[in-house]
């Protein structure tokens, strides 16, 4: 039977390989360019007990990548759990905490990109004996355990925890796990919504008209956007938002606050691996806007 090929309005409509081989074969053979002080850049980490977790306060924590763990009214939400290395790519930050210390009552996975699908984290996590909720986009459950609590959400469409709602929107990106499955799986950014706060999660995206979109039928307080892996450009634009394309979005969002992620984690692009948090923290600067450029298990209110 022929497996569902999502087309949607944003996002990437056939595989970008020959880009890709392009780019990774000319890596080979292009002269190694200079170093900057960029590519000596750690990300600070605040480590955690599980104790520092027992609190009655809404708070969001960067784990690293685009893992953020958070409480909202009583509920412990992961984002997108990488928790270790990855096919390819090592961690090159440590987790801040013992995985034993995370208890999510609900995990959101954005998309099946493994830096932010990871099956090992998963099991780690004890998802399956615990039953822990997980919401994702239509058809990327077909990649995880049947015996998994797993609530699928198409584009615009929610699902209600408690004093939670969680409404699954667009992002402009694209699904690939294996070589026959482009596509075949959705992809998404989430809205959280619980006693009068509003938090964006953005998931990976590029930029594009969707947060307009999102921007006339949400009001955000917290917008947490993905700042890293964006060059080559001619590659990572169909893909990834830079830090300046983060702030826009974040403006278009009309968004309060904004939490940068999706850097200093992995290297998986390009770009030194600190110049975002260098980019970003002069746009912080600058901007009007509130940025908050996290440590590694740093506690921050919501």
């Amino acid at each position: 039977m022929k497996r569902k090929k999502f087309l949607t309005p944003y996002g990437i409509h056939s595989p970008p390989m020959k880009k890709v081989f392009r780019w990774k074969i000319g890596n080979i053979f292009r002269e190694k360019r200079e170093k900057v002080s960029d590519d000596d850049f750690e990300l600070k980490i605040n480590f955690l007990g599980k104790k520092d977790l027992q609190r009655e306060d809404d708070f969001i924590i960067w784990l690293g990548h685009a893992t953020f763990y958070m409480q909202l009214d009583g509920l412990k939400i992961l984002t997108d759990p990488v928790l270790k290395n990855i096919i390819m790519y090592p961690r090159l930050a440590s987790l801040p905490l013992d995985i034993e210390a995370l208890e999510p009552d609900i995990i959101l996975i954005s998309h099946g990109h493994y830096d932010h699908l990871d099956l090992s984290s998963l099991e780690d996590l004890g998802i399956y004996k615990k039953k822990t909720k997980l919401i994702m986009p239509s058809n990327l459950s077909s990649y995880i355990k049947k015996e998994a609590n797993i609530h699928e959400l198409a584009w615009n469409e929610s699902t209600q925890e408690r004093s939670l709602k969680i409404t699954a929107l667009p992002a402009s990106h694209w699904h690939r796990r294996g070589i026959f499955d482009f596509n075949h799986a959705l992809w998404c950014s989430f809205v959280l919504e619980s006693q009068g706060k509003s938090l964006f999660f953005a998931g990976d995206t590029a930029f594009d008209k969707h947060f307009e979109a999102i921007a006339k039928e949400f009001s955000i307080d917290l917008a947490l956007m993905p700042i890293g892996a964006y060059l080559p450009r001619e590659v990572m634009k169909d893909n990834h938002i830079d830090p300046q394309e983060a702030v826009r979005a974040t403006e278009i969002l009309k968004a309060k606050r904004m939490i940068p992620y999706h850097y200093g984690t992995f290297k998986l692009s390009d770009e030194p691996i600190g110049e975002p948090h260098s980019w970003i923290s002069r746009l912080a600067q600058s901007s009007s806007m509130k940025i908050d450029i996290l440590e590694l298990g740093e506690i921050s209110k919501i």
